[in-house]
């Protein structure tokens, strides 16, 4: 067994709640000292809890149920079954059972190094902080100490700037693992949510043209500058993002234009 499958059915057991009490703190443990699985785990326990509630389970007809109680009969006493014995899931069950077991049958395959789309993986980044309670790394509303903390850890210098004034309080940082490379991700807030903005190397793929999307109920834009590509993810609604988004993005320029003014 190799052992992206050992995580797929670690993963499958935690989430048909095969796991005991001490499975269950073993396998904690794992995610916490495994970003990616618990990122995982995360995302696929969000599908499940969706597609449960998309098709809830229905009760099995009596006929079934008069069929299942009999094949349990001692042999003496089972009386032979006068028409074929039918599984017939309800179209809605099935569908979702099928999907959820597409899901989690290449699972594997989406936690290999060619793993989702940047904006996905952050997405499920954001569940798993979410989840833990653990969003940042370093915990200060100080831009000047996220900012060389982040510097020693990721390749990226960082852009931190302060927003408080603008109702956006910077509440911290972080490191995350993305696509085989480590990324600065800081993190404000905005009453009891919380706005996570990444910072990435530019590339082709990306445009001076932002891209806003929604993942799983969370809300995700993607820009770049001349310098750098970034992506902000949050559970608030799109219309704030949009007016957090223009609010960094005024920052970071007129600190950058007050950086290459220099003294006079």
């Amino acid at each position: 067994m190799t052992e992206a499958e050992d995580k797929v059915l670690r993963i499958q057991a935690a989430l048909d709640g095969e796991l005991d009490a001490a499975g269950m703190l073993d396998f904690e443990r794992i995610c916490a000292e495994d970003p990616a699985l618990a990122a995982e785990y995360a995302r696929l326990k969000a599908l499940d809890e969706a597609l449960r509630r998309a098709a809830p389970v229905e009760p099995a007809p009596d006929s079934l149920r008069a069929r299942i109680a009999a094949l349990a009969e001692p042999p003496q006493t089972r009386q032979p079954a006068k028409t074929p014995l039918r599984f017939a899931a309800p179209p809605r069950a099935l569908a979702a059972s099928l999907l959820l077991g597409a899901v989690l049958g290449y699972g594997g395959a989406l936690m290999r190094p060619n793993a989702p789309d940047p904006e996905r993986t952050l997405v499920s980044a954001f569940m798993r902080t979410q989840i833990s309670g653990q969003s940042v790394d370093i915990a200060t509303s100080e831009r000047h100490v996220v900012k060389p903390w982040l510097a020693g850890r990721a390749p990226l210098a960082i852009t931190a700037v302060d927003l408080a004034a603008a109702g956006f309080p910077l509440a911290g940082g972080r490191v995350e693992a993305l696509d085989g490379r480590i990324v600065p991700t800081l993190v404000y807030k905005r009453r009891e949510h919380r706005i996570e903005v990444t910072e990435l190397p530019l590339s082709e793929a990306d445009s001076d043209k932002s891209r806003n999307a929604g993942f799983d109920g969370f809300h995700v834009a993607r820009w770049s500058d001349a310098d750098r590509a970034y992506i902000a993810v949050t559970d608030l609604p799109a219309i704030e993002l949009a007016q957090f988004v223009d609010l960094f993005r005024a920052a970071v320029a007129g600190e950058r234009e007050g950086a290459g003014a220099g003294p006079k």
